[in-house]
């Protein structure tokens, strides 16, 4: 489960363009950050996704890709066009079809074949009338799902939701968000051919006047379960209180906002209800990886965590730069799996309550933020972003070795007998996590 926002220059401080993610996974599936290049196909040529071959252009974009280790496409992204895209896993009454694109498939091939937000919302339009969608998602769950997606550019965002090859298009005019439900009643500005009417054939409206595209085709059960809906309304009602207002830290901060939730602050419980979302008990999802993207005067700045659970992670900044060893490449998969799974461990100490005070931990972590966010405010060459870049690698070393030496042999949670479904759960979970 996850939630995806983004606010236009109208809306922001700066009158940038800021998308902003959490991807929420299985915790035990390892969520990486590669920078992939442009590349030169032969006329013709296809490319295998996940599960099926689709045709290439013959020249693709540079792209920067938060990404399930597993799968060939991504969670959320952006290319060196200045084009990002996240997607969400909605559940509706059209049937899954067997192995074809998965969202985050078609997500990946956008960014690397189109230029702006306009242009990929026309081509996974079309992707997805030629191949459909469906396939497993799920890293060990049979987890199958429809999309929705945020796509914007430096001028203009918007979202796309669809029930099977079924879609509907609106253009976002100053904040949206989504959150794994479906947001789009009649308000759309475009829709696929027969949507209103599969709807009135299948007697989930009455005419094309009564048609509501989440009333129709939302399926309830699996809506509810998601607790979409309650994320949506916090994510949503906190950009447009501050819209005008709302920059990197605000977007940092919503992404690491837990909804009321104490438990879950308090690493206590998890919850479906909680933007930075802790797993446990019956909540089998987490926050695997964040994402937030600047967009402003030809300037593509990103801020990730490489990290699950952005309430104890360092956001780092990111841009499209030359130096080569800051990044990890396709090839390099198995050391960014690494050093994720090596975070990872010392995030299961925290979950596990081994952790006393984690007081002077955020104090650090909320102090080399600031620096990160000075020094990326005043990196305008390629040297100053690349030394950002470096020194963030280096910070989150400090603030880990710092959070390593807090960590107690003994588990507060093991003591607490109203825990034990909660222990449980994470007992399994690292039984089973290859660190």
């Amino acid at each position: 489960m996850c939630d995806t926002l983004v606010a236009l220059s109208n809306s922001t401080k700066n009158n940038s363009v800021i998308f902003a993610k959490n991807s929420d996974r299985e915790p035990n599936e390892p969520q990486i950050i590669i920078r992939i290049p442009s590349k030169t196909y032969e006329k013709g040529r296809k490319v295998k996704c996940t599960y099926i071959e689709v045709e290439q252009k013959e020249t693709t974009n540079e792209v920067i890709l938060v990404k399930p280790s597993w799968i060939w496409g991504a969670e959320m992204g952006v290319n060196s066009k200045g084009l990002v895209i996240g997607n969400e896993a909605v559940f509706t009454k059209e049937k899954l079809e067997p192995e074809a694109l998965l969202g985050m498939d078609m997500l990946r091939l956008a960014l690397e074949n189109c230029d702006n937000a306009a242009e990929a919302v026309e081509y996974i339009i079309s992707m997805l009338g030629r191949y459909g969608q469906g396939g497993k998602a799920g890293y060990t769950a049979n987890l199958r799902y429809h999309n929705s997606f945020i796509i914007a550019d430096y001028k203009e965002a918007y979202v796309l939701e669809t029930a099977g090859r079924f879609w509907v298009v609106k253009a976002v005019q100053e904040v949206h968000t989504i959150s794994n439900v479906l947001t789009l009643r009649k308000d759309f500005d475009g829709c696929s051919d027969g949507v209103i009417e599969n709807a009135v054939e299948k007697k989930w409206c009455r005419s094309k006047e009564d048609f509501d595209f989440k009333r129709c085709y939302e399926d309830k059960l699996f809506a509810f379960g998601t607790q979409g809906d309650f994320r949506h309304a916090n994510t949503e009602s906190f950009l447009r209180e501050n819209i005008g207002r709302i920059d990197m830290p605000s977007m940092m901060d919503i992404l690491r906002n837990h909804c009321g939730q104490h438990k879950v602050q308090s690493f206590k419980a998890g919850s479906m209800k909680s933007v930075c979302m802790h797993g446990g008990g019956i909540i089998s999802s987490q926050t695997t990886g964040s994402l937030i993207v600047e967009l402003k005067a030809d300037s593509i700045n990103l801020w990730v965590t490489g990290s699950s659970i952005p309430c104890i992670s360092l956001f780092k900044p990111m841009w499209f730069t030359s130096e080569s060893d800051v990044y990890f490449t396709e090839k390099d998969q198995p050391a960014a799996v690494k050093q994720w799974s090596e975070i990872e461990k010392l995030h299961r100490a925290v979950i596990d309550n081994r952790v006393e005070d984690l007081t002077a931990f955020y104090a650090e972590r909320d102090r080399k933020e600031e620096q990160l966010l000075e020094m990326a405010e005043a990196a305008v060459d390629e040297a100053a972003k690349t030394a950002a870049m470096k020194y963030a690698a280096e910070a989150e070393r400090e603030l880990l070795q710092l959070l390593s030496q807090s960590i107690s042999h003994k588990s507060r949670n093991s003591m607490d007998i109203t825990r034990l479904y909660y222990n449980t759960y994470w007992k399994k979970q690292n039984n089973n996590f290859q660190a």
